[in-house]
């Protein structure tokens, strides 16, 4: 399959959607919770998931990871493994959201969401893992690699031409050689 949307020409502005709407929600939430960081901080601190003390790394985490994936989803060079990001934080937010007590808690946009009801984000985030399913189908394969395990290193491998004299030398023979205590 080469892409979701890549069989009609007319339809480029349209594959391009979802990654555009991905770029502008984890942009702004990243930014929501960047502003509101102590709210944010107090709020993971509800899930009374995390150990004491953690909340506050764990935000930056969240707010990096999510910049992070935004930036990620720009190039086509970095767009697969944005995807595969956004996928799982999404995942784990949503795995959050079914163990976590039964209290409203914050969601994805956090001063938008907050106290509200957990089925909304969980409904939200399975769009957004849809989302990121459809732009990772579109988005550019890496070039295939060539194999490089076959061969010997310095003499396949290396920019330098092999030298004729030791190339089939054991180790042991060009130390002695270049000691000269002794040829072949």
């Amino acid at each position: 399959m080469r892409g979701l949307f890549r069989s009609r020409p007319s339809s480029s502005w349209l594959k391009e959607l979802p990654r555009l709407i991905l770029i502008f929600l984890f942009v702004l939430t990243a930014a929501d919770k960047a502003i509101h960081f102590d709210g944010f901080v107090n709020a993971l601190g509800t899930f009374q998931l995390l150990p004491r003390g953690s909340e506050r790394f764990t935000a930056i985490f969240i707010i990096t990871a999510e910049f992070a994936i935004a930036l990620g989803l720009l190039p086509g060079r970095w767009r697969r493994p944005a995807c595969l990001a956004a996928v799982l934080l999404l995942a784990a937010s949503t795995a959050l959201y079914l163990v976590a007590p039964s209290k409203p808690v914050c969601g994805a946009w956090f001063t938008l969401t907050v106290n509200t009801g957990q089925p909304l984000h969980i409904f939200q985030n399975l769009i957004f893992i849809g989302l990121a399913a459809m732009t990772w189908l579109d988005a550019p394969r890496p070039p295939a690699t060539p194999d490089t395990s076959s061969g010997s290193y310095p003499s396949r491998h290396s920019a330098a031409p092999p030298n004729p004299t030791t190339e089939d030398l054991s180790a042991h023979q060009i130390f002695l050689k270049v000691e000269g205590k002794g040829g072949q």
